[in-house]
């Protein structure tokens, strides 16, 4: 697989650190905002995909919907660019990690935790069915928590409209069927 090696660079003000995961059509660095000081997150679609219409349209559309759905938990967007040879989502850094990965250390959360995962994934899905976009993609890996335990919904990829086909426009379903 490829990997997009940012570590000690700097690209548009933002110093990148270490790499946070990948997938296989991006990577996710955690980097530092100096101008603000702050930490990000930040998401490039990789290489070989950045100049495929369908995957820019995809990375466009999540920066969209991100940028519209201002709810205190779904992960913020901070900033976005396009250029020929990248694209690029700059978000919220969570210091918890994922739900995903909270689990997988600590194995059954508690039941005080899980309620509290969900009444604010709930909410926050709520929140995107009232403003017309459905998320299609809710699993562990997509929620991510704060040092006080807060969860923040993100990865909206692959989110749809409401109303719109619920298809990859090939006829395919898309989203993860475990969930």
């Amino acid at each position: 697989m490829e990997i997009l090696e940012l570590a000690g660079k700097t690209i548009k003000g933002y110093e990148f650190e270490d790499l946070l995961g990948q997938g296989g059509f991006g990577v996710v660095y955690r980097a530092h905002q100096s101008a603000v000081l702050r930490e990000v997150a930040i998401k490039f679609v990789l290489p070989k995909y950045a100049n495929q219409p369908d995957f820019i349209r995809r990375f466009e559309s999540e920066a969209q919907v991100v940028a519209r759905l201002e709810h205190p938990h779904i992960v913020p967007l901070y900033d976005y660019w396009r250029e020929p040879d990248s694209t690029c989502l700059v978000m919220r850094y969570l210091r918890g990690g994922s739900l995903r990965d909270k689990i997988d250390k600590e194995g059954v959360l508690d039941t005080d935790l899980t309620a509290k995962v969900l009444e604010q994934v709930g909410n926050a899905l709520t929140f995107a069915h009232r403003n017309g976009v459905v998320h299609r993609d809710v699993k562990a890996d997509n929620i991510f928590m704060d040092d006080d335990g807060n969860a923040y919904l993100s990865d909206f990829g692959i989110a749809k409209e409401l109303g719109a086909d619920a298809s990859d426009g090939s006829g395919t379903l898309v989203g993860t069927p475990a969930y």
